[in-house]
């Protein structure tokens, strides 16, 4: 009879004993510290995302005001002409492209094996953001122009094809596409038309 009052009276043991209780603090305050760190982490890691990553699959565009479709001889649009890093044209070709066809001749102006066609002619235009684009001071970097214009099925075709190519290749390639005013359009046309490939 006194071992079962006894075995009564012991204390029963709770959750919030001192020892469970500091065990229980320690890994709340643990928790909020590597939540809080985290958040920290993460929300500088979006700050240094590069600027331009939601335009990496547009490229420059501008209207014919330098008659570059007469300069590059193009008698029909489009007409494309990928010129090197020492300003030579290494590929020409008129009508539609795909990025398969251009590719290999734009693997080889990277490497410096491409055939030379002839030197490209300078030209000055002034491109939709903006910026005053002068041919002999992109030499240096690969340029891929695209003579084109509003109300061209192949120039339509075309235009994904170049965003494939620049989403690929990114700042490894400038492209300009040059609208020849083909048939009057203003630079809301072209906008109108292409607005979804064009860097503003």
């Amino acid at each position: 009879m006194a071992r079962k009052r006894a075995e009564l009276k012991q204390p029963k043991r709770s959750i919030f004993s001192k020892p469970s209780f500091i065990y229980s603090l320690i890994l709340i305050i643990v928790i909020i510290t590597v939540v809080i760190v985290a958040i920290i982490f993460l929300s500088q890691e979006e700050d240094t995302l590069p600027s331009n990553t939601e335009v990496v699959d547009k490229w420059l565009f501008a209207m014919d005001t330098a008659n570059v479709q007469y300069m590059y001889n193009a008698q029909g649009i489009p007409t494309l002409a990928l010129i090197d890093k020492e300003g030579n044209i290494v590929f020409y070709n008129s009508g539609a492209a795909s990025k398969d066809q251009i590719m290999p001749y734009i693997t080889q102006a990277m490497e410096g094996t491409a055939e030379i066609l002839g030197e490209a002619p300078d030209f000055t235009v002034k491109t939709f953001n903006n910026e005053e684009f002068i041919l002999s001071e992109r030499r240096g970097e690969i340029v891929l122009l695209d003579i084109m214009g509003v109300g061209c099925p192949p120039c339509e075709y075309q235009m994904p094809e170049l965003q494939k190519i620049k989403m690929e290749l990114g700042d490894d390639i400038t492209i300009l596409s040059v609208d020849v005013v083909y048939s009057g359009e203003t630079a809301q046309d072209v906008m109108n038309k292409y607005g979804e490939y064009i860097l503003r």
